[in-house]
């Protein structure tokens, strides 16, 4: 009989460590199994949806960052003048009643908030792998049924949000992102204007090409904007068709900035009132997703955006301004095309982070129509962006805009340059003069070159010609 040996004590306990480890594993994927169903599922009693944080970098201001407090917010939940109010509820799960108080981590163009990750339709394995591996937890859930997308909110504790991310989307790609804020950037007003007369910026629609009487103009038209609150009892606006959404999380708190409210009665600013807008018929939908960082910033997130989009285009919003600009995100990526499949026009703001600055999103997502401010000699603004996503440039310096004690403040920025626009394409399309795909391609329109031949990184095509009826 052949002798066979013992087996080595070495060999023993390595074979002891790999069925330890094959046992590990097997017990690992049964509890994703497990949990995966659960993730999705509300504790009961989970209270109910407290609005979305968004953080956004309104860009009418001289690219310094941040100058102050700029964010928007009225304290409500929702306001309404003329057409009533509405809160628009998305849907929630898994609330944190009480959320940790936020901090920004400021990392140039991509701020962020450190303790927090989106997950973008996630699966439930991938959240599950998220929990056991890196510890966070869920903070809420957003249905955005109108862009049928669903975000999940997670909290970070004791990790940093970029080097989670790393390691999760080794697990899952594409499908975590940052929280990354949006923060206005206001210059200080240049001025009081001068005196006030019924057609403050009749100059302005008058080297557009624009009716100077324009109080038919905006007929049977929805237009929308994402930026800070609206003041709806403001003089300029009695009158006006306006439904304004505001919601806070709790460990949010609201701020005050008139920016909003310049950008509507820009738009549908009241003859009445002595400031006749561009579009004074139309109906104006505004979503206000901006509140105060603990360092007394206002900002708003990627999620506050992508839920704004989400509620402005559920309410019927055919154009929609965001004077705003930031880092790219996934989920705001996918709000942007999902908004565009629906047919509806964003305009976005270049950005005033000068000529050399990274491109500031959403303007940069193709998705969007960039556009650029102009002086009144029809010279770029010298503090915006540029690049080859530019696609148009507009009236947006020494403009005369309203303030909260309802004077005139001479401002500047390429966020004032996006009611231009955004009255440009809704007439337009209404009067079936152009459409989306033409606005988009800037092809089969009237446009004045400004810059080197054709489209250019600094004006994109130009200044477009049209000459609505306003009938």
């Amino acid at each position: 009989m052949a002798h066979i040996p013992p087996p080595h004590p070495d060999a023993a306990r390595r074979l002891v460590s790999v069925r330890l480890f094959q046992s590990a594993r097997t017990g690992l994927l049964a509890v994703l199994g497990f949990l995966g169903p659960l993730a999705w599922i509300a504790p009961a009693g989970s209270p109910p949806e407290l609005g979305g944080g968004a953080l956004v970098w309104a860009d009418d201001g001289d690219g310094d960052g941040d100058s102050g407090d700029s964010g928007g917010d009225d304290g409500g939940d929702d306001g309404a003048s003329s057409a009533g109010s509405q809160g628009g509820d998305s849907g929630s799960a898994g609330v944190d009643s009480a959320p940790a108080r936020l901090t920004a981590a400021w990392l140039g163009s991509d701020e962020h908030l450190p303790n927090e990750l989106l997950a973008l339709n996630p699966s439930s394995a991938a959240l599950a792998y998220a929990r056991l591996q890196t510890g966070v937890e869920v903070i809420e859930t957003r249905n955005l049924r109108a862009l049928n997308l669903r975000v999940v909110r997670l909290r970070l504790h004791g990790v940093q949000a970029q080097a989670t991310l790393q390691r999760l989307a080794a697990f899952e790609d594409q499908t975590f992102a940052l929280q990354h804020l949006y923060a206005v950037a206001q210059a200080p007003a240049a001025g009081a204007a001068a005196a006030r007369s019924s057609e403050p910026i009749a100059a302005f629609k008058q080297s557009i090409g624009w009716p100077a009487a324009s109080a038919r103009c905006g007929l049977r038209q929805v237009i929308g904007i994402v930026d800070t609150a609206v003041q709806l009892a403001h003089p300029s606006l009695r009158g006006a068709q306006i439904r304004s959404q505001h919601k806070l999380s709790p460990g949010q708190s609201s701020v005050e900035d008139d920016h909003g409210t310049a950008i509507a009665a820009l738009l549908v600013g009241q003859p009445a009132a002595g400031y006749t807008g561009l579009l004074p018929r139309a109906r104006l939908l505004a979503a206000a997703p901006f509140y105060r960082l603990p360092s007394g910033h206002s900002r708003a997130d990627a999620l506050g955006l992508a839920q704004s989009l989400d509620w402005l285009v559920g309410q019927g919003a055919q154009v929609i301004g965001m004077s705003l600009a930031g880092p790219r995100n996934a989920v705001l990526d996918a709000a942007l095309e999902r908004a565009r499949a629906r047919g509806v026009v964003v305009v976005a703001a270049a950005g005033n982070g000068g000529r050399a600055a990274a491109p500031a999103f959403p303007a940069a997502h193709p998705g969007a129509l960039a556009v650029t401010a102009l002086t009144p000699a029809q010279a770029v603004y010298r503090r915006a962006s540029q690049g080859e996503h530019i696609r148009f440039a507009l009236p947006g310096t020494d403009l005369p805009t309203v303030g909260s004690a309802g004077t005139l403040q001479r401002r500047s920025g390429t966020s004032y340059a996006v009611p231009f626009l955004v009255a440009m394409v809704s007439q337009s399309l209404h009067e079936r003069s152009l459409s989306a795909p033409q606005w988009f391609s800037g092809q089969g329109m009237a446009l004045q070159d400004l810059g080197a031949p054709g489209r250019d990184p600094v004006f994109g095509w130009g200044l477009p010609q049209i000459t609505p009826l306003c009938r």
